[in-house]
């Protein structure tokens, strides 16, 4: 047999091997993958193969796609076979306990009926008003439901919360307890009117009215002495004046692994209880205990202020408006990305909120303190305001007058963890007159069972209609409209806090769409050249038009003088055309330049891609044919 039939027979036998390891490898080991990418983004975290395993009984998923609307749409079909590769994770992590269909609802079909029946949302895509679905529908043993209407792509680093938020609800049909402790009328009743000292009828907060289409709201009032062992979250509003029997009930109830919404406010601006004729009064939440002895405190008296997210008003008696520095309007720069409460979220207002920071741990404690994982926050411009100082009604003049910039952001919203020790550590509080125990409480934690999981807001106004939704009549129906994501801030987080350990485990995942970061860089580059270029020729143009200003002023001033541009002013303005000219041709150089170096990058990229790596292999795979020949060889010749 000749060398070149040899070599035609190994390399079909390679070819016929290649082909069928593929088909080994796709028929029975379908569940085997290597995740190489940073952050493992096609791996499930821990939490979230937990909650797949969970159910005691199957959770259907019905994952609804229509491929062919999405074709064109690659930002779309990236982004729905990164959902479908999930779900068929949660699928293999459960071992049969989720099962995952995939159905596509084409345009008058059934399925298109049965997806919009079951609330999912399309989006159009022709004239022809077909539409276009990317949703999922979870059904549990109980026809128990629940419903994503359309995967977003821009909030791709939330679809595995959102999945394993959705498995837990249905694996945990119960409702949700929230306990309520506030010194507030948030349920509405009757409240005194701080300006008539009068008693007036107050409606519902609508938070409050959100919150009860969710959950059950159990309140607990401000006497509290023990925590209900049903208490799913408890929510904590404008703490003052709690004695130490309800302290020592929040205290235990943290401890013991129960999880806490607490908002504290250093200037509650519409505290009922304020007397209008004391500006002085105090206005601030009362939850200092507890918080020292986690190590954590808001600043006692102290609001925070921030020029670049204030909101604009309108000045007192004029029509200008300017900034309030210390009324916050929270976006993308002080929402944490990476926390699956404010993720989603686009703008929080925050009127005057407080300061949240670390301090050592409270007296007569010892331990750890707790972890600070910040959820908003200012810019590192804010700066520290007493409250002392801004008085009952605000003057936002004042305040901007007196604005000093700061180097660093504050803190005023956050998620507490890690382990922490009682602010009680003697145990229980006894009444007045109550003899000491004999014999130490067996109850009493001193501390905690775990990492505690507690939320804190440094503010209280932010929970009140005025700063997030509008309610207008309209014939006779009450409409309510949100301006602000306050109330989805709430819900998120107690829906994450009444999730187990596993759910409040899955964050945010780091998005599949990587940036090319050097050819941003080149791009930046270019643009900070690009815009000092323009500059220059700005600076070029004035420093032009000054001059002719003057020569024309000089020749104004002339009475002998005639509407014919003088031989100055014309080589003034020829000078101007030729280095407006010359400017312009260099602006058009730094562009070209830039578009040669990106080009250039993405040729080197091709090549190594198309070419050099392919050959790599080839060379390798050549290397090895003709290494295992020649050891063939030397065997038969020994």
């Amino acid at each position: 047999m000749g060398r070149r039939t040899t070599a035609l027979i190994a390399g079909f036998l390679l070819l016929g091997g290649f082909l069928a390891l593929n088909m080994l490898v796709g028929t029975h080991l379908r569940g085997v993958r290597i995740d190489a990418t940073q952050g493992r983004v096609y791996t499930l975290t821990k939490g979230s193969r937990n909650i797949a395993q969970s159910p005691s009984e199957p959770i259907r998923l019905t994952l609804y796609y229509t491929p062919k609307l999405a074709q064109g749409q690659p930002q779309i079909q990236a982004h729905a076979q990164r959902v479908q590769e999930l779900l068929q994770e949660y699928e293999r992590a459960s071992g049969g306990k989720v099962v995952l269909t995939i159905v596509n609802p084409e345009p008058f079909s059934d399925a298109e009926d049965a997806a919009v029946g079951a609330g999912l949302q399309g989006l159009p895509v022709n004239a022809s008003g077909d539409s276009l679905y990317l949703g999922l529908v979870a059904v549990n043993a109980a026809d128990g439901r629940e419903v994503i209407p359309f995967f977003d792509p821009s909030q791709e680093r939330f679809v595995e919360y959102e999945v394993s938020r959705i498995i837990h609800a249905l694996a945990n049909p119960r409702k949700h307890v929230i306990g309520l402790i506030s010194s507030v009328p948030m349920e509405g009743g009757f409240s005194i009117d701080p300006r008539t000292r009068q008693p007036i009828q107050t409606p519902a907060w609508r938070i409050v009215e959100e919150m009860k289409a969710t959950f059950e709201v159990r309140n607990l009032g401000e006497g509290v002495t023990q925590i209900p062992a049903d208490i799913s979250a408890l929510m904590v509003v404008h703490p003052r004046g709690l004695n130490d029997a309800a302290l020592y009930a929040i205290d235990q109830y943290v401890l013991g692994g129960g999880r806490l919404l607490a908002f504290v406010d250093p200037m509650y601006e519409s505290d009922p209880a304020m007397d209008p004729s004391r500006p002085d009064a105090n206005r601030e939440s009362e939850l200092a205990r507890l918080l020292g002895a986690w190590g954590v405190e808001v600043a006692p008296q102290m609001v925070a202020a921030d020029r670049d997210l204030a909101l604009r008003v309108r000045f007192q008696g004029r029509r200008e408006t300017g900034p309030l520095v210390i009324w916050l309007d929270v976006d993308e720069r002080g929402l944490s990305k990476t926390d699956a409460i404010t993720g989603p979220l686009q703008r929080v207002m925050v009127p005057s909120p407080g300061l949240i920071r670390r301090v050592s741990v409270g007296e007569g404690t010892t331990g750890p303190a707790a972890t600070i994982e910040p959820l908003l926050t200012t810019t590192s411009v804010a700066m520290a305001i007493p409250v002392a100082s801004i008085g009952l009604q605000p003057d936002p003049e004042s305040l901007l007058a007196g604005y000093i910039a700061g180097k660093e952001a504050f803190t005023i919203a956050a998620r507490l963890g890690g382990s922490v020790k009682s602010a009680f550590p003697e145990g229980r509080p006894r009444a007045e007159g109550e003899a000491a125990p004999t014999e130490p409480d067996a109850t009493h934690l001193s501390e905690s069972k775990g990492p505690i999981q507690a939320v804190i807001v440094a503010d209280v106004d932010c929970l009140m209609d005025q700063y997030w939704v509008r309610r207008e009549n309209v014939f006779g129906v009450t409409m309510v409209s949100r301006f602000r994501d306050n109330g989805a801030l709430v819900m998120g987080a107690l829906d994450n806090l009444c999730g187990s350990n596993d759910l409040i485990a899955v964050r945010a995942r780091q998005d599949t769409n990587r940036p090319f970061t050097v050819v941003e860089d080149m791009q930046r580059r270019a643009d900070q050249r690009y815009a000092a270029e323009k500059q220059l020729l700005e600076q070029k143009i004035q420093q032009t038009q000054q001059k002719i200003a003057e020569i024309e002023a000089r020749r104004s001033s002339d009475p002998t003088s005639t509407l014919v541009l003088t031989s100055e002013q014309q080589a003034e303005v020829d000078k101007f055309k030729d280095e407006f000219v010359k400017t312009r041709k260099e602006l058009r150089r730094v562009q070209l330049n830039l578009r040669q170096d990106i080009e250039s990058l993405g040729t080197q990229l091709k090549f190594i891609n198309i070419g050099l790596v392919p050959a790599l292999v080839t060379l390798g795979a050549l290397g090895l044919f003709g290494l295992r020949v020649s050891r063939r060889r030397r065997a038969r010749v020994v």
